[in-house]
């Protein structure tokens, strides 16, 4: 009898576990009333895409940016996240990047029809000496640059119908302007030299390295990337649900992700899912250090994605065709879920992130994970 009672215990246990998960409703009305903030700033001394104290941060050698040498130019560059790599580093998971401890800002978008995604991230408080793998962009990530006025590091991009990469950034002057550095050019261009290929004995494609402090030193003195400051808390947030596990399915289980909250250091970490089972997973580390990479906030931007041919997405994440440029967004920090929303009208506007009563979002100070997950796929909680 003692035994029945404590499997039926151990049943009633995962009963309720299974039960404490929560999908997330991607699309039905949230009735959020949004306010209209203004521009941001931030005191002298404090990151404008992190809110941290610059003069804490610990600089590595020959880095740049604001922390570093005070100028704010942030740099978006194009990482991949292969499901496979047979030359790794021992000991470190196959999707493992370089440099990125460094970034401020993640974003994982669609890249195929297939939901392979790709990160793009944003250096701006320090600018690395080297970082990678680079790989290729998408108009997505043409849209994203164009937020920032950044920058831009890739190697490679589609050319198909609207998701045509280069016609967009001439169409934004980005070579004009100074910002722009492909990979898939002559050695004659001034950055090239820059690129490099073979790091820690990665395979090819996923070998490529770039120094973007370098890069970011071509940039014209007299470029002032837009203000797009985000707003930053002075205390953990206390309010909406309990989120200390965040799961996103692509629906597909080599690039599905979970995000674990610790409470003691008040940080998400992000691991990765093998190609074996659904919800097993691996560290998302970085490649010279070994340590997983951690974030403050991670905020779901559900994002409707079209593919005119299954190797060109259409992400929009500002408003473009019939889409008016805003949709549902849920963030979690502090180990908290907020059912908010975000928009984005124009191609040099901020992207806005709501809390449920309609305020823009104080982000905790620290790097920040933003998924552009099509509303088709799901993020589940508990």
């Amino acid at each position: 009898m003692r035994k029945f009672v404590i499997l039926l215990l151990a049943a009633l246990m995962l009963c309720l576990s299974a039960s404490a998960e929560t999908q997330i409703d991607a699309v039905g009305d949230r009735g959020i009333i949004l306010d209209q903030p203004q521009e941001n700033t931030v005191p002298e001394g404090i990151s404008p895409t992190t809110g941290r104290v610059l003069k804490d941060l610990e600089i590595p050698e020959g880095a740049a940016g604001l922390a570093a040498d005070g100028r704010y130019m942030p740099m978006l560059v194009q990482i991949s996240n292969p499901i496979s790599d047979k030359t790794r580093a021992a000991g470190t998971s196959n999707r493992a990047p370089w440099g990125v401890q460094y970034a401020d800002i993640f974003y994982e978008t669609p890249l195929t029809g297939h939901y392979e995604t790709r990160i793009s991230v944003i250096f701006s408080d320090i600018l690395p000496t080297f970082a990678g793998p680079i790989r290729s962009a998408r108009i997505g990530h043409v849209w994203i640059r164009e937020e920032w006025d950044s920058g831009f590091i890739y190697y490679g991009q589609s050319t198909y119908g609207e998701g045509n990469v280069p016609l967009a950034l001439a169409q934004f002057d980005v070579e004009e302007k100074g910002l722009l550095f492909s990979g898939v050019v002559s050695a004659s261009r001034p950055w090239k030299k820059y690129f490099s290929r073979g790091f820690m004995n990665r395979a090819t494609p996923n070998d490529v390295s770039a120094d973007v402090a370098a890069m970011s030193k071509l940039i014209p003195e007299n470029h002032v990337p837009l203000n797009h400051t985000f707003r930053f808390a002075d205390a953990p947030y206390e309010g909406g649900d309990e989120a200390t596990t965040i799961w996103i399915d692509w629906g597909r289980p080599d690039y599905n992700s979970r995000f674990t909250y610790d409470a003691a250091t008040g940080l998400y970490s992000r691991s990765v899912s093998t190609d074996t089972k659904k919800r097993d997973y691996v560290d998302y580390t970085e490649l010279t250090t070994g340590d997983v990479l951690t974030f403050s906030n991670v905020i779901v931007q559900w994002t409707p994605t079209e593919f005119p041919n299954s190797e060109v997405p259409i992400t929009r994440n500002v408003a473009s065709g019939n889409f008016p440029g805003h949709a549902n967004a849920d963030i979690f920090q502090n180990g908290r879920h907020i059912s908010g929303y975000w928009r984005r009208y124009g191609t040099q506007s901020r992207t806005i992130f709501y809390d449920d009563q309609g305020h823009e979002l104080e982000l905790q100070p620290g790097k920040t994970f933003i998924i552009q997950l099509p509303p088709v796929k799901a993020c589940i909680y508990e």
